[in-house]
C-alpha cells in the first residue's frame, strides 16, 4: 500500500469514527432527531452519486443503470429481510453482490460489442431498469404487484435507535463508496478509465486493458449502488415498483455529479450537498404569497423546475462542474458562503441552520458560476490572480502510478 493510499485511508477512517458517535450527542445537546435523518439522506446521495460517477464520470460511458442496481438492492432487502426473515445486516452484502452480478452480466455483453457505445449504451442501461422492474412485478416471490412492507425486519440493536441506526449504516456505506471512488481515481485503474474517456482506441493501442477496466469499474459501481439501496429500503418502509424503479434516482445522481464535476471524486459530494439541501428546503417551503396575499403561487413543483434549470445551466455553461472552479476560487467562494449566511441571519433570523447553509451555498455558487473568460477579464482589470493548488492535467496513459 502506497503512502498516499495509507494517508487517504486514515483520513476517511478518522471522519467515519468522528461521525459514528454523532448520534450519541443527540441527547446531551438536544438537537432534533430530524438532523440525523437529514444526515442519513445526504449520506445516501453521497453513496449513490459517487457509485455512479466512479464508472461514468471516469470512463465517459453514460449509464442509466443506476435505477436497476438501486432497485436490486432495495428488493433484496425486501425479499430476504421482510419475506424470509433474514437479519438486515446479513441482507445488505447480498444486495451488493446481486447488484454487482447484474452489472457484470450486462457489462460482459455490451462491452464486447463495439456498436453499443454512446447513446446506444445509455439506452441499453436504461432498458435494464424496465426489465428488472417487470420481472419483480410478475414474480410473486419478489413483488407480484402488491408491494412489500418492511415493518417486521430484524434491525440490529447495537446500532441504537432507528434514526441512529440509519445514520450509522448510511455513514459506513457512504465512506466505503467515496473511499473507493477516490482510490480508483488515483490508481492505475482510474488512469486507464480516464484514457478510455479521452480516446478508447488510442488507449487500447497503448496497451490499456479497456474491457477489464470497464468491467471492474461497472461492477464496483453496481455493488455500491446495491448496498446503498439495501439500507434505503428500511427508510422507505413500504416498497413498490413505481417508487423504486422511478427515474428519480438516475436523474438526481446525474445532476449531482454533473453539477459537482465528473472527473474528480469530490465532484459528486459537492453536487449532492447542494442538490439535497436545496431540495429539502424547497420541499418544506409554503406557498408563496404575492401582492399582499392577493396572488398565491404554489411551490409544489418548484423543486423539479429548479433542478431542471440547474441541469440545463450546468450542461450549457459549466461543463467541468463546480469542483475545479472551487479549487481555483476557494477564497472567493468561502467569503461568499459566509456573506450568504450572514445575510440570511439578518434578513430571516428565524431561519433554520439548514436554511442558512443553503443561503451560503447559493452565495458560493454565484461566485463559481461565471465563466473563466469573465474571470480573466476581471483579473486583467486589476482583480487578484489565483492559481490552482495542483495541476489539473491527467497523467499520460503509460505513466506509472
Amino acid at each position: 500500500m502506497s503512502r498516499r493510499t495509507t494517508v487517504r485511508l486514515g483520513s476517511f477512517a478518522a471522519v467515519a469514527v468522528a461521525l459514528w458517535f454523532l448520534p450519541t450527542l443527540q441527547g446531551p445537546i438536544g438537537f432534533p432527531i430530524f438532523y440525523l435523518l437529514f444526515g442519513y439522506t445526504l449520506l445516501f446521495w453521497f453513496a449513490q452519486a459517487s457509485s455512479w460517477n466512479m464508472f461514468t464520470g471516469y470512463s465517459g460511458y453514460f449509464s442509466f443503470g443506476q435505477g436497476a442496481f438501486f432497485g436490486v438492492g432495495v428488493y433484496t432487502t425486501g425479499v430476504l429481510a421482510a419475506k424470509r426473515g433474514w437479519p438486515l445486516i446479513a441482507a445488505i452484502p447480498v444486495a451488493g453482490i446481486l447488484a454487482a452480478a447484474l452489472g457484470l452480466s450486462l457489462g460482459f455483453v455490451v462491452f464486447r460489442l463495439r456498436r453499443l457505445q454512446g447513446e446506444i449504451f445509455a439506452l441499453v442501461t436504461l432498458a435494464v431498469a424496465f426489465v428488472v422492474a417487470a420481472i419483480a412485478r410478475v414474480s410473486s416471490k419478489i413483488d407480484g404487484g402488491s408491494g412489500i412492507a418492511l415493518n417486521d425486519v430484524q434491525l440490529p440493536d447495537f446500532l441504537g435507535t432507528f434514526p441512529s441506526m440509519m445514520f450509522r449504516l448510511g455513514l459506513v456505506i457512504a465512506v466505503l463508496t467515496v473511499f473507493a471512488a477516490a482510490t480508483i481515481q488515483h490508481s492505475r485503474l482510474g488512469w486507464g478509465l480516464f484514457s478510455i474517456n479521452d480516446d478508447e482506441a488510442v488507449a487500447e493501442s497503448l496497451g490499456v486493458p479497456t474491457f477489464r477496466h470497464k468491467m471492474m469499474a461497472f461492477g464496483m459501481s453496481a455493488f455500491f449502488a446495491g448496498l446503498s439501496g439495501a439500507v434505503h429500503a428500511i427508510q422507505i418502509s413500504y416498497i413498490t415498483i413505481e417508487d423504486v424503479f422511478s427515474i428519480r434516482i438516475p436523474l438526481f445522481v446525474i445532476v449531482m455529479s454533473v453539477l459537482g464535476g465528473m472527473r474528480h471524486w469530490m465532484g459528486p459530494i459537492v453536487g449532492a450537498t447542494i442538490i439535497h439541501t436545496l431540495t429539502d428546503r424547497l420541499n418544506r417551503a409554503s406557498d408563496l404569497e404575492l401582492f399582499g396575499g392577493n396572488v398565491t403561487v404554489s411551490l409544489d413543483h418548484l423543486n423539479d423546475i429548479i433542478i431542471g434549470l440547474l441541469l440545463i445551466v450546468m450542461v450549457l455553461a459549466v461543463k467541468d462542474g463546480l469542483w475545479p472552479r472551487l479549487v481555483d476560487r476557494k477564497w472567493a467562494a468561502a467569503g461568499a458562503f459566509v456573506v450568504g449566511i450572514l445575510i440570511a441571519r439578518i434578513w430571516a433570523p428565524e431561519m433554520s441552520p439548514i436554511g442558512q447553509f443553503v443561503a451560503g451555498e447559493l452565495g458560493a455558487v454565484a461566485v463559481l458560476l461565471p465563466s473563466s473568460a469573465v474571470i480573466d477579464r476581471w483579473r486583467s482589470r486589476g482583480g487578484p490572480s489565483e492559481t490552482p493548488d495542483e495541476p489539473t492535467s491527467q497523467p499520460t496513459v503509460g505513466a506509472t502510478p
